[in-house]
C-alpha cells in the first residue's frame, strides 16, 4: 500500500426513482459580504423563534418555506467571520432575489495572545486541550436532528445529476460510537430540473469488480464504498463525530494522529458573531504525504471551553505543469445548538472530490483498426517459422515505444510466442515472431496484447479523452431535537437510498429541499443587478 495515497469515499451515482411532493412556495435569498459583493458560503440562516433554518450553498443561495407561521418570525443570519444580521421574516420579498448583507468582523490583532499562568500556550497544546475535551463539548445522551442532504456532480459550472432527500438522525451521543447512529428518509428527489448524465456510480478500485478503464479515477487516491450508501459515505469524513475511528487521510483518527500528522501556525483571532474563536492553520508534514502530495487546512477553537466550531480540509497534487491541482475539499462545521443544551453540535458537512472519466463520446481515440498475418505465398501457405503480423492503426505511431519488443506479448493457441522482430512503418506495426510448432489453425486464435504504445502525438493507446467533474456531497442541518411521529418505522440500510424505504410522518412538512438556483434562474438575477 503505497503510503501517501489519499483514502476518501466512494458515491454511488446512481439512479433512483423520482419522489413527487405537493408544489410548495419559497422565497429565495443569497447572502453577500457587504464589503466585497462575494457570496458568502456555508451561512446559517435560521428562524429565530421555529428554530428551523438553512445553510446557505457554496455560492450563499437558500430557499425558505413561506410559512405564514414564519411571518411573525425573525430571520438570524450567521456566519464564522462575519457580524450577525437579524430582520423580520415579513419583510422579505416573496419573488426574485433577497440579498443579505453581512458585515465582516475582523479580530483587530493578527495574532491571538494565548497565555496562561503567565506561559504563552502552543497551537499544539491548544488543539489537545480541544481533542480532549470532545466528549465534555459534544451530547453525550441520545439526541436527533433532521437534515437537508444532496449529492451531484459539476463540471465547470453547472449541476449534474442532483438528488435531494430529507433525512433524520437519531444520535445515541458522543459517548457511542457513530455507527450505533439510526437513520430515516423522509423525502427523496430526483431533480429532473438539472442536467442528468450517464455517469457510471463506480469508482475504479484495484483487485476488485470496479476496475476498469471506463469507471471513474480520482488521482492520487484511493476510495472505499462504505457498503454501497451515499449517506454513510459522507458520514465518514465528519472527523469530529468519528475522532476515535479513522476518518480520511490525513486526518486519519482525530484524536490520535491530527497533532503528529502536521504543522500547525500560530491562532489568529476571529468572531464567530460576538463569539471569539482561534482560527489555527497547518499542513501535513511531508513525510506523511510525499513530494506530490499538499495537504492543508484549518481548525476553529473557541478559547474558553476548547470546543471545535471548524474543520477545514484540502488535499492537492502537483500537475504536469507544476501546478497544484485540488483532489478533495472538506469543510465541517459545528455550533452551539440550544435545543441540545451543548456547545458542539453538527450545522453542515461538505465533502467534494475531482474525478474524470472516459468520453465514451470520443470515436477518435488512437486505436487498431485491423490485423493481418503476413506471410509469402499467401495467408497460411507454405508454414515457415518466422512469421510477420500486420497491424494498422488509425494514426501514426511514435517509433519510439512502438518498437520495444517489451510492449508487446503473444500467444498462439495456448502458446507464448517469441517475439524476435518490430518495426514501425507510419500508421502500421510489423511484428515478427518465430514458432515452429503451431499448427495453421492455430493462427486464427492469435492473442496481441500491447502495452504503452503511442502515437507520434503522445496519445496512448484505446485512451479516450478524459472529462472532469467534481463530485459533491453536503448535509444541512435544518432542525434539531423536535419531536416527529411516524406512520410506519423504516430506518436507512447499507443500502443506496434508492432501496430505502422513506418513513412516513403527517409533520415533516416542516422541512424543505434547499435546492439551487438553475442557470436562468441565476441568469435573471444577475440581469436584475
Amino acid at each position: 500500500m503505497i503510503r501517501h495515497l489519499i483514502f476518501i469515499g466512494l458515491l454511488f451515482s446512481v439512479s433512483y426513482p423520482v419522489i413527487y411532493c405537493q408544489q410548495l412556495d419559497y422565497i429565495r435569498g443569497k447572502v453577500i459580504d457587504s464589503k466585497t459583493s462575494e457570496p458568502v458560503p456555508y451561512a446559517t440562516v435560521r428562524l429565530k423563534n421555529s428554530q428551523v433554518g438553512v445553510i446557505s450553498n457554496a455560492e450563499g443561495d437558500f430557499r425558505i418555506l413561506n410559512n405564514p407561521g414564519f411571518q411573525s418570525d425573525s430571520l438570524i443570519v450567521s456566519c464564522i467571520g462575519f457580524h450577525r444580521l437579524s430582520l423580520a421574516f415579513s419583510v422579505l420579498k416573496t419573488s426574485g432575489m433577497n440579498n443579505l448583507k453581512l458585515v465582516p468582523n475582523i479580530y483587530v490583532l493578527n495574532e491571538v495572545r494565548v497565555t496562561a499562568r503567565k506561559r504563552r500556550l502552543s497551537p499544539e497544546i491548544i488543539i489537545a486541550r480541544a481533542l480532549r475535551n470532545i466528549k465534555n463539548n459534544n451530547p453525550a445522551i441520545p439526541f436527533s436532528y433532521v437534515s437537508y442532504y444532496r449529492d451531484y456532480q459539476k463540471d465547470s459550472s453547472n449541476y449534474l445529476n442532483l438528488n435531494e432527500a430529507i433525512i433524520q438522525t437519531l444520535d445515541k451521543g458522543f459517548a457511542c460510537s457513530s455507527d450505533s447512529n439510526r437513520y430515516r428518509l423522509l423525502d427523496f428527489k430526483k431533480n429532473m430540473d438539472f442536467l442528468r448524465m450517464n455517469i457510471t456510480p463506480y469508482y475504479d478500485l484495484p483487485e476488485t469488480d470496479h476496475s476498469d478503464m471506463s469507471f471513474k479515477r480520482i488521482p492520487h487516491a484511493m476510495v472505499g464504498d462504505q457498503y454501497g450508501n451515499e449517506l454513510f459515505i459522507l458520514l465518514v469524513h465528519d472527523a469530529i463525530r468519528n475522532f476515535d475511528k479513522r476518518s480520511f487521510s490525513f486526518i486519519e483518527t482525530l484524536t490520535q494522529d491530527f497533532i503528529r500528522n502536521h504543522r500547525f501556525s500560530n491562532p489568529i483571532g476571529i468572531y464567530d458573531g460576538s463569539t471569539l474563536l482561534y482560527k489555527i492553520d497547518f499542513t501535513a508534514k511531508r513525510q506523511i504525504t510525499g513530494d506530490t502530495i499538499l495537504a492543508k487546512g484549518a481548525i476553529f477553537i473557541q478559547p474558553d471551553d476548547y470546543s471545535i466550531h471548524k474543520l477545514e480540509y484540502s488535499a492537492s497534487f502537483l500537475n504536469s505543469e507544476k501546478k497544484n491541482k485540488e483532489i478533495f475539499n472538506i469543510e465541517i462545521e459545528y455550533g452551539h445548538e440550544p435545543a441540545v443544551n451543548s456547545r458542539m453540535c453538527l450545522k453542515y458537512i461538505s465533502f467534494n472530490n475531482t474525478f474524470t472519466i472516459p468520453d465514451a463520446s470520443d470515436r477518435n481515440f488512437f486505436k487498431v483498426v485491423r490485423s493481418q498475418w503476413e506471410q509469402a505465398g499467401g495467408p497460411y501457405a507454405g508454414r515457415h517459422p518466422d512469421m510477420t503480423i500486420l497491424s494498422f492503426f488509425n494514426r501514426k505511431i511514435d517509433p519510439v515505444s512502438g518498437t520495444r519488443m517489451e510492449n508487446y506479448d503473444m500467444t498462439i493457441g495456448k502458446r507464448k510466442t517469441k517475439i524476435t522482430r518490430v518495426q514501425v512503418g507510419g500508421d502500421t506495426l510489423y511484428i515478427t515472431v518465430r514458432d515452429d510448432k503451431f499448427k495453421d489453425k492455430e493462427l486464427v486464435s492469435c492473442n496481441l496484447n500491447y502495452r504503452n504504445l503511442k502515437d507520434i502525438n503522445g496519445n496512448i493507446l484505446n485512451k479516450r479523452r478524459e472529462l472532469e467533474f467534481r463530485q459533491f456531497r453536503e448535509l444541512f442541518v435544518q432542525e434539531y431535537n423536535k419531536p416527529l411521529e411516524f406512520q410506519n418505522n423504516c430506518f436507512i440500510q447499507s443500502l443506496p437510498l434508492e432501496q430505502n424505504c422513506i418513513s412516513i410522518s403527517d409533520n415533516s412538512g416542516r422541512f424543505w429541499m434547499n435546492t439551487p438556483l438553475k442557470a436562468e434562474e441565476k441568469q435573471q438575477d444577475s440581469q436584475n443587478h
